[in-house]
C-alpha cells in the first residue's frame, strides 16, 4: 500500500509540475489583427490556453515576410506561430523560413484534401471562397452558372466584379467554359489570357468594378448591380448582420484559397507551437472559427457540427467546383506575372 500511495503522490506531483511548466509556457502567434483576430482569439487561443495552460501572446502581421526573414537569418526568432497566405507560405517555406513539420503524421490528411491538401510547411486552417452571390428577395429564380452571370438578356442589370485581375480572369474563364479545376492550366498556357479578357470585354459595358468586400455588398443591397461576385464571409455577414436574404451559386464555379498557420524557423517553443496547431485544426476549434468569421473551415469533419443555415453560403458540396489558389501552377503564374497582369488589367478596365 505505502509503495502504491508513493507511486499515485509521485504521479501527482508530476501533474502538478507539468502544470505549473504549462503555465509558464508562452507562444507568440501571429494574425492579420482586426476581426479575423477577434475571431481567432475566440475560436483558438482563449480554448487552447484554457486546455493546455500555454499562454497565447497576439502581434499583428501584414504578411511581411522580411520580418521573419530578419529573425531566422540572425538566429533570433521570437514568433511561434504564424498566419500566412498561400503564396506566402510556399515562398516562407522555400527560403527555409518556416519549420518543417510532417503534417501528415500529426493530422489526418483527408480531412484536409477538399481545400487542397497540407502545404510544405504550414496547415491550412480557413477556407475562403468567392462566387456569385446575388439577392433572393430580388431574383427568386437566380443564376446558377457564370454563363448566367454574362447574360444580361434574362437577368439585366449591372454586375459586380473584383477589381484584380487575380480571381477575374479565373471566373471570366469559368463563363467561357472552362472547368473551375482546369482555369490555371488554361490560364497559365499560351493565350489563356488573352481568352479571359475577350470573355471580359463581352460583359464590360455592363460591369460596376468595386475594390473592396463591403463595397460589394453595398452595390447588391442597394440594387446597383442585379449580381456580384463575392467572398462568402461577406456574404454570410450581410445576412447576419442586416438581416438580407443574398444568396450564393457556388455550384456555378467558384476561387478559393486557405490561409496557413505554421510555424517560424528557430522558434524555443516547437513542442507547443505543434500543439498548438494541432489543436486549432481539430473539428470543434474549426466550426467555431467558421461561425464567428463565415468563412470554411478546412477541416471537413467541422462541417458536421454547423447548423444548415451556417453552412449555407459556404463550399462544403461544392469543392469539386474550386479553382484553388494553390498548387504550384497558381503560385508560380502568379508570382511571375501578377504585377504586369494587374497593370494590363487597370488598362483594360480604363478603356
Amino acid at each position: 500500500m505505502r509503495t502504491v500511495s508513493k507511486l499515485v503522490g509521485g504521479l501527482a506531483l508530476a501533474m502538478l509540475v507539468a502544470s505549473a511548466a504549462a503555465q509558464d509556457k508562452v507562444l507568440t502567434v501571429l494574425n492579420a489583427g482586426g476581426a479575423s483576430a477577434d475571431s481567432e482569439r475566440k475560436s483558438f487561443y482563449v480554448p487552447f490556453t484554457a486546455s493546455s495552460g500555454v499562454k497565447i501572446v497576439e502581434e499583428s502581421f501584414n504578411q511581411e515576410l522580411a520580418k521573419i526573414r530578419a529573425q531566422v537569418e540572425t538566429g533570433r526568432s521570437k514568433w511561434d506561430v504564424t498566419t500566412l497566405t498561400a503564396i506566402n507560405e510556399a515562398t516562407a517555406c522555400e527560403e527555409g523560413l518556416l519549420e518543417k513539420i510532417d503534417w501528415a503524421r500529426l493530422l489526418d490528411p483527408k480531412l484536409f484534401a477538399g481545400v487542397g491538401g497540407f502545404g510544405r510547411c504550414g496547415v491550412p486552417y480557413l477556407f475562403v471562397s468567392g462566387g456569385i452571390a446575388y439577392d433572393g428577395d430580388k431574383l427568386k429564380d437566380g443564376p446558377r452558372t457564370w454563363a448566367d452571370f454574362w447574360d444580361v438578356k434574362r437577368f439585366p442589370g449591372k454586375r459586380g466584379m473584383l477589381y484584380r485581375a487575380e480571381q477575374t480572369f479565373e471566373v471570366a474563364l469559368m463563363a467561357d467554359g472552362v472547368e473551375p479545376a482546369k482555369v490555371m492550366d488554361v490560364l497559365a498556357a499560351p493565350g489563356g489570357v488573352e481568352r479571359a479578357l475577350k470573355k471580359l470585354e463581352e460583359l464590360k459595358p455592363h460591369i460596376q468594378w468595386w475594390k473592396s468586400g463591403a463595397e460589394s455588398m453595398t452595390l447588391l443591397a442597394s440594387g446597383e448591380v442585379v449580381m456580384t461576385y463575392a467572398w462568402n464571409g461577406r456574404v454570410a455577414s450581410a445576412n447576419k448582420t442586416n438581416n438580407r436574404n443574398f444568396r450564393m451559386a457556388l455550384g456555378a464555379g467558384h476561387v478559393s484559397g486557405s490561409q496557413y498557420l505554421a510555424i517560424p524557423k528557430g522558434t524555443q517553443n516547437r513542442a507547443e507551437a505543434i500543439r498548438f496547431i494541432q489543436f486549432a485544426a481539430a473539428p470543434p476549434p474549426q466550426a467555431a472559427l467558421a461561425r464567428e468569421i463565415n468563412y470554411a473551415p478546412a477541416n471537413a469533419a467541422a462541417y458536421a457540427q454547423l447548423t444548415a443555415t451556417e453552412k449555407a453560403t459556404l463550399p462544403g458540396e461544392f469543392m469539386d467546383r474550386a479553382s484553388l489558389q494553390r498548387g504550384s501552377r497558381y503560385i508560380s503564374f502568379w508570382v511571375d506575372n501578377g504585377d504586369v497582369l494587374l497593370q494590363r488589367f487597370v488598362r483594360f478596365a480604363a478603356q
